[in-house]
Parts: C-alpha cells; structure tokens; sequence
C-alpha cells in the first residue's frame, strides 16, 4: 500500500470526507497555495524534526507560519528540535521532504498541531506526492492527527 492510499484508507475508516485535487508538482506551500487558488494560511506544513534525544516528531502547522524553534522544542519537551535528515524522514514517513502528510507516517510519529490551523474551515495537504493536495476540514484533520 502507497502512502497515499493508506492516508485515504484512514480517512475512510474514519468516516472523514476529503477531497482530491490534482495539480502541478508543487514543492513549497506558497506555490500550492497559488496552484489550489487559497491562501497560504489555508495550506498545511508538515514538518519532520529530530529532537536532542534522536527521535523524530512531526510538527503541522499552517504553510504561511515560520517555525519558531524555541516554542517547537517546548512543545515537545526537548531542548533543542532541528530538521531530520532527508534520508530519515523518507524512511520513517514513506515519501521525500517537501510533501509530508500530517499524518499516515509508515513509522508511527508524535504528531503536534499548531492550534493556527483551526482558525480555517478547510485546509489541504499533500499526501506524500508533490502533484496531488487532500483538502479536509480543520476539525477531521485534527482528529486524523491526534492532535497534540
């Protein structure tokens, strides 16, 4: 099973309605944001960080949002957080950095959600392929992460 497919698996147990919206290869959340035709605000980041203690967590956030790497280390309770390793993430997750899903990980992560994103109704994600973008509610995608 893709990542893909087991993202939309998930979200058919769940009961969660989700739409499909294929577009260019997108890479950064500026560009998709322009692809779908929403605000940057409306886009997910997902973010894989490698903590002190050499574990992974995944932080998602809204895609016009900066990391603030203090507040993020806090949040995970570690002193210091910093991008995984590229090779890590594609082996723990299932894709390349730059389409992370928020959740689906092929190992599974501590996912943390930024409480910005509740502030949309909808929000799109990539689900582990730069072409493709996932729209979902705020409130399913909250309960599809686990909300941390």
């Amino acid at each position: 099973m893709t990542l893909e497919e087991n993202i939309i698996d998930i979200m058919s147990k769940k009961g969660i309605d989700y739409e499909i919206r294929e577009h260019e290869p997108v890479y950064t959340n500026p560009v998709m944001a322009e692809a779908l035709g929403v605000s940057e605000a409306e886009t997910v980041k997902s973010l894989v960080l490698a903590t002190k203690e050499k574990t992974m967590v995944v932080l998602v956030m809204p895609g016009d949002k900066k990391v603030d790497w203090k507040a993020a280390a806090k949040t995970v309770n570690t002193k210091k957080v910093s991008f995984a390793k590229p090779e890590a993430v594609s082996e723990a997750v299932g894709c390349e950095v730059g389409c992370v899903p928020p959740f689906g990980h092929l190992t599974p992560l501590p996912v943390y959600l930024d409480p910005d994103l509740m502030k949309q109704a909808q929000v799109y994600f990539n689900p582990g392929v730069h072409h493709k973008s996932f729209k979902v509610s705020s409130r399913d995608l909250k309960k599809l992460c686990g909300g941390k």
